[in-house]
């Protein structure tokens, strides 16, 4: 699998920030910082995001796949 970024799985899912936000009950402010690649993210919260993705497109997505999403 090409490696995709958070924000191209979310688009190729066809979720807006606000729904990926809620669905994965994640904090707007947090989605964004790892959207936008700008701070990194509880892992436990990543994966809450990935499993809302997954849902969308069919697919199981690891956190490794993801390209340049920093989790701690």
């Amino acid at each position: 699998m090409l490696m995709a970024t958070l924000n191209e799985l979310r688009e190729q899912a066809g979720l807006s920030l606000s729904e990926l936000a809620r669905r994965a009950n994640v904090d707007y402010k947090t989605m964004k910082k790892a959207i936008d690649q700008t701070a990194s993210i509880q892992r436990i919260k990543a994966i809450a995001l990935l499993r809302v993705i997954e849902q969308e497109l069919g697919q199981t997505i690891k956190i490794e796949d993801v390209d340049k999403l920093k989790t701690h």
